[in-house]
């Protein structure tokens, strides 16, 4: 299952793996994987099923890894993400322009140097979602 506040984007699909931008590094979960609770970053999300792929861009989230509790020998993941993109929506020359707009905005406070530090960040990895 991967899902937003908006929208579910899997339910309950078994696919073959799931690539995801953990915390720590980028990681592929496949079934009987060992268990794991992994807060994800900003970045792209990869499904595998068979021979396709689908990519998808997050902001940020967690995966949930569990072995099956109904018998059918499926894990479950589940992924929980603020924001799920698919990678093909995403509209680099909109992000080109928030980026020089958030390192041409005043940075006069702590707010506002945190604001474009973090806003930076995330417009960043879109960009590299985007290629």
């Amino acid at each position: 299952t991967m899902c937003s506040p908006a929208e579910a984007v899997y339910v309950k699909r078994p696919v073959d793996s799931v690539t995801v931008p953990g915390a720590e590094g980028t990681f592929t979960v496949t079934n009987n994987h060992s268990l794991i609770v992994s807060q994800l970053k900003a970045g792209v999300i990869t499904v595998r099923d068979g021979t396709d792929l689908k990519d998808f861009f997050i902001s940020d989230g967690f995966l949930f890894f569990n072995h099956a509790t109904d018998g059918s020998g499926c894990c479950t993941a589940d992924i929980s993400a603020v924001e799920v993109v698919p990678t093909s929506a995403l509209d680099k020359d909109r992000a080109t322009q928030v980026l020089s707009e958030l390192l041409a905005a005043p940075k006069d406070t702590e707010w506002d140097r945190s604001k474009s530090q973090l806003g930076a960040a995330l417009v960043n990895q879109v960009l590299k979602a985007a290629e």
